[in-house]
């Protein structure tokens, strides 16, 4: 038996471009999110609203013009709740317990990892050994990096954070199968997410919230509001659906694959967060297993 790395021209090319532009758009997203959080300016329901908000407004004419159109309410709801409220509030929560750069690796492969398992029952995508090998890679280098949260005293509340990181990226793999599974354009899905989740969340913010968006210094809650309902919420989830009406939900997922080494490299200098041994081991297993369940590496008898 041995190694070769498959990597050769193909048809969805195009579908690697729009993944690689989205990791890196999620790659910058927990520590942006971060840099809020850590000011102690906004809060995560401020950020939040601050994403819906923006990319809601944006995108409200296209749902006024295409409404449920082709995917349904049922397909609507499935998408609003994988990629919506639920996973920001869930995510950005983690992040006042755990590092940004554990969100930056633990959701992009529990995400990774279900969509690929929901993939395979509810869509017919069969993994192949290789792919299945980088799974349970994948869920080892994950449980290295909580270990250390489980086992330090530094850090007891650690393994809440990247619990949460757990449960977004299984809110995620929902979006992810549900746009394959109800032939979602990648526009639409992405307005669907964004226009449900500022009419659900918005007035519940407003009226039983408290709001910092109005306190916060103008420059902070500018830059949050570009880059939470614009980079991350319009370009990177439109990128993300093109790849994966071009790949497959199971593929398209695991260009989660550079979200851990973004995150980590802007982590450090950024917010000045460094990795322990324990959790660069952590990282660069979690990594080596997202490129086998991409299917790069190939076992050959």
């Amino acid at each position: 038996m041995f190694v070769s790395l498959k990597i050769e021209n193909n048809p969805v090319v195009p579908g690697i471009i729009y993944g690689l532009l989205a990791a890196l758009l999620w790659g910058a997203w927990p520590v942006v999110s971060s840099l809020g959080l850590r000011e102690q300016v906004l809060t995560s329901y401020d950020i939040t609203a601050l994403r819906f908000g923006v990319a809601g407004v944006i995108l409200f004419p296209l749902i006024v013009k295409r409404g449920v159109q082709g995917i349904g309410w049922l397909g609507a709801l499935i998408l609003a709740f994988g990629a919506g409220v639920p996973y920001m509030l869930i995510t950005v929560s983690g992040m006042t317990y755990a590092p940004a750069s554990h969100m930056g690796i633990v959701a992009p492969s529990c995400m990774m990892t279900i969509s690929t398992i929901g993939s395979w029952f509810i869509l017919g995508d069969r993994p192949d050994r290789s792919r299945i090998i980088g799974l349970i890679v994948i869920i080892f280098g994950v449980g290295l990096l909580g270990w250390q949260g489980l086992t330090s005293s530094q850090k007891e509340d650690q393994w809440i954070g990247d619990l949460l990181f757990v449960a977004g990226g299984a809110c995620w793999a929902c979006y992810t199968i549900g746009s394959k599974y109800f032939k979602a354009d990648p526009l639409h899905a992405t307005a669907l997410v964004a226009v449900i989740s500022m009419i659900g969340y918005l007035p519940l913010y407003f009226v039983f919230g408290d709001p910092q968006i109005f306190t916060a210094p103008r420059n902070e809650v500018v830059f949050q509001a570009l880059f939470q309902g614009i980079g991350s919420a319009l370009l990177a989830l439109l990128f993300y659906t093109k790849a994966v009406s071009l790949l497959g939900a199971a593929r398209g997922a695991v260009f989660a694959a550079l979200v851990p080494g973004i995150a980590v490299l802007l982590a450090y200098p950024v917010l000045g967060e460094s990795l322990s041994p324990l959790e660069f081991a952590g990282v660069c297993v979690v990594t080596v297993g997202m490129v086998g369940a991409l299917g790069f590496i190939k076992l050959k008898k």
